[in-house]
């Protein structure tokens, strides 16, 4: 840089320590004035350039100083340790899911309800899988579900299933199915089968899910 200034400073020097080549004295002077603007330019662009070099230091040194997985862990209220349990709950839980080992059941024990209700999950390590265990879980239940399981007052929907089919099995009638939609739009027989809260009540009769097991009123009721 001081480089850069001395030579810009020698050339002005050595214009005017030139033999006159027929240039006028104002001509000479406008040379001289047209070279120390120049050399004035380039020593604000200098200027510029040094304080965003500072700026990218200070950046750099804070970047190097800064522990992003800390950070992270520290939004979900969790430490270094707690997510090291969790990952270890998780990819038990995730193989176990991925290759349909055990049950459904046994899943969720080990330990598909526990990692879905810590923010741990929410980590960008854990999200995209963490949604693939929940699409993947459902169909694994219907592969548990041998048919339809029927009694008197209870039925297990099976895939393909919906309220007014239902009606017409256990009434003779497609139009009964409000009743049973009645007996269950506030919590089926076995909430706890489902993942999700949606899928534990009918709010919407439209909507069941293969493995819910419902109620079934009286058809004289």
């Amino acid at each position: 840089m001081k480089r850069i200034i001395s030579v810009l400073l020698l050339a002005v020097c050595n214009l005017f320590g030139q033999e006159d080549d027929g240039l006028t004295q104002q001509e000479w002077e406008a040379l001289r004035d047209k070279y120390a603007i120049q050399a004035i330019i380039m020593l604000a662009r200098i200027d510029t350039l040094n304080t965003q070099i500072d700026s990218f230091k200070v950046i750099k040194d804070k970047g190097e100083n800064l522990d992003c997985e800390e950070e992270l862990y520290k939004i979900v209220g969790a430490t270094k340790e707690d997510v090291n349990n969790f990952r270890n709950k998780f990819e038990i839980t995730e193989n176990k899911i991925n290759g349909n080992v055990g049950t459904p059941d046994d899943a969720r024990r080990m330990y598909f309800d526990e990692i879905s209700v810590s923010k741990i999950r929410c980590l960008p390590e854990f999200s995209d899988r963490f949604a693939s265990m929940v699409k993947k879980l459902e169909p694994w239940y219907s592969q548990q579900i041998p048919g339809n399981v029927t009694t008197g007052n209870e039925y297990m929907v099976a895939v393909g299933d919906n309220l007014k089919k239902i009606s017409l099995l256990f009434y003779g009638t497609t139009t009964l199915w409000p009743r049973i939609w009645e007996a269950n739009k506030d919590g089926i027989l076995n909430p706890n089968f489902m993942y999700g809260s949606f899928k534990k009540k009918i709010s919407n009769p439209n909507k069941i899910y293969p493995g819910q097991l419902l109620r079934i009123p009286p058809k004289n009721n």
